[in-house]
C-alpha cells in the first residue's frame, strides 16, 4: 500500500513538472483593479486544461514598456504581457529606447474595455473646480492613457499640474491623503471610497454613456474625444510566436474568458466583455487600435 501511495505521489508530481509555465506579465501594479481580470484568467486557464500552467506576475513602470521589453527579451520564457491602450498610446510620446515597438507584438486577445474616471475626494463637481488657481492631478505614467486623458482636461484648466504615478491605484491613494486635487482612475479604484470620511467624488468618465450614475466627460462639456478614450484591457505577445503556440494558448484563454468568475471580474471596473473576431481577423482589431489611438494623440504634447 505505501509503495502503492509513493509511485501515485511521484506521478502527481512529475505530471506537474511536466505543465509548462507561462507567465501573465501585468504592465502596472498587483493592486489595480484590472489585475483581477489577469489573476481571474489565469487560474480559469489553469482549471480547464493540463498542459500550461498560468502564472500572474508584475512588472510595472515606464507606462507600460519595462514589462513589454522585459517580454521582448525573455520571450523564451513563455510570457505574455497584459497592458491597456496604453500600449499603443506610450511609443507616439517616447522614442523606442525610452517605451516599446509596436511591431514586435501581436495581439493574442482583447479582454475587456472600461472607463476612465475623474475623481477627486475635495471637489464634489465640476461647478466647485476654479479655474484661477494651481490644480493637480495623479495619472499612472506619462505617455499613457490617463495622461491622454488630462490632456484634453486641460483644455478647459490649463492650470493643471501632471503628477505621475506608477498605477491607478497609486494614484487615487494620492488623492485619498490629500497630495493631488484629482486623479485619474478606473471606476474599481474608487468602489471602496463610495461613502464615509474617505468618500471620493467620481467627476465624469470617458465613454459615451453613463456607467454607475456617472456622467460622461463629454456631457460636462469637455472634448468629444473623450468619448473616444475608454481603456480597452488586452494580452500580446511576441509578433515572431509560432502560429501553433499562439492558436493554442488563445483558443484556452478565450474559453477560461467565458467563465462566470472572469466576467464577474470585470465589474468593479465596469470593463464591457470585446465580442472576439475569429483569429484570422485579431490582428485587424490591433491595427484599428495602433491607427486610432496614433490619431488621438497627434499634435499631443507632453510639456
Amino acid at each position: 500500500m505505501k509503495k502503492l501511495l509513493s509511485v501515485l505521489l511521484l506521478a502527481s508530481v512529475l505530471t506537474a513538472q511536466a505543465r509548462e509555465v507561462v507567465t501573465i506579465i501585468y504592465s502596472w501594479t498587483a493592486s489595480d483593479t484590472a489585475a483581477n481580470f489577469h489573476r481571474s484568467l489565469a487560474d480559469e486557464a489553469n482549471k480547464i486544461q493540463d498542459k500550461y500552467t498560468f502564472i500572474f506576475d508584475t512588472k510595472p513602470g515606464a507606462g507600460g514598456s519595462v514589462a513589454a521589453n522585459y517580454i521582448l527579451s525573455n520571450s523564451q520564457n513563455n510570457s505574455i504581457l497584459a497592458n491597456s491602450s496604453a500600449f499603443f498610446i506610450r511609443p507616439n510620446f517616447f522614442p523606442v529606447s525610452e517605451s516599446h515597438d509596436i511591431g514586435q507584438f501581436k495581439e493574442l486577445l482583447p479582454v475587456c474595455s472600461a472607463p476612465i474616471v475623474i475623481a477627486s475626494k475635495k471637489y464634489k463637481s465640476w461647478n466647485e473646480v476654479p479655474h484661477d488657481k494651481s490644480l493637480s492631478i495623479g495619472i499612472s505614467g506619462l505617455g499613457t492613457t490617463t495622461h491622454l486623458v488630462v490632456t484634453q482636461l486641460a483644455k478647459k484648466y490649463p492650470n493643471l499640474v501632471v503628477i505621475p504615478f506608477k498605477s491607478t491605484s497609486e494614484a487615487v491613494l494620492s488623492v485619498l491623503n490629500g497630495t493631488t486635487d484629482f486623479s485619474v482612475n478606473f471606476l474599481g479604484d474608487i468602489e471602496q471610497y463610495k461613502e464615509g470620511k474617505n468618500q471620493i467624488y467620481a467627476l465624469g468618465i470617458t465613454g459615451n454613456q453613463t456607467v454607475a450614475g456617472v456622467k460622461t466627460l463629454a456631457s460636462e462639456g469637455f472634448s468629444k474625444d473623450l468619448e473616444l478614450m475608454n481603456s480597452p484591457a488586452q494580452l500580446l505577445v511576441p509578433a515572431n510566436m509560432s502560429d501553433s503556440k499562439f492558436k493554442e494558448w488563445r483558443e484556452i484563454l478565450l474559453k477560461a474568458g467565458r467563465s462566470q468568475v472572469v466576467l464577474d471580474s470585470f465589474k468593479p471596473d465596469h470593463c464591457q466583455d470585446i465580442d472576439q473576431a475569429p483569429d484570422a481577423e485579431i490582428q485587424t482589431w490591433y491595427h484599428k487600435q495602433t491607427n486610432d489611438w496614433r490619431r488621438l494623440t497627434q499634435g499631443v504634447s507632453l510639456q
